[in-house]
């Protein structure tokens, strides 16, 4: 059993991520406002209820991410999407945060990048194929 509460092998490996990807999406609008107010007992709060959603799509991302390749290619298929993933979308976030607030002059700019990759990213994972309590093991799967 996950700490969110759902068991992947029951409800699968998708469904923690696409409530991870929504509520980052939603979040990144309070995270700011709470930025905003330079209480530092709100940023704090903002800062440590950001771990939710983000461990809500990171945790089960391995066993997601494996069930869209055949044993033949699971290592590297794996392996490689992940580093590209880190390189194309994880590479330019930060300069793309920057040119954002620049342009803006507010985070909320910023949040409304979060929540356009949070909708690419349910989007990319409504799209997988659905492989809760199937064999995974064999080749044809």
């Amino acid at each position: 059993m996950t700490s969110d509460g759902c068991d992947t092998g029951v409800c699968g490996s998708d469904v923690p991520p696409l409530i991870g990807s929504v509520l980052t999406g939603l979040f990144g609008f309070a995270y700011f406002a709470m930025l905003d107010t330079m209480v530092p007992g709100l940023i704090f709060l903002g800062i440590i209820l950001s771990f939710v959603p983000h461990d809500l799509m990171y945790g089960p991302q391995a066993a997601l991410i494996a069930e869209g390749f055949t044993p033949r290619l699971r290592y590297s298929g794996c392996s490689i999407g992940y580093q590209l993933a880190s390189v194309t979308a994880g590479g330019p976030a930060p300069l793309i945060a920057t040119a954002l607030f620049a342009r803006y002059g507010t985070g909320y700019a910023i949040a409304a990048y979060i929540a356009v990759c949070a909708i690419v990213s349910i989007v990319a994972t409504l799209m997988m194929p659905d492989h809760t309590n199937k064999d995974i093991s064999e080749e044809n799967a």
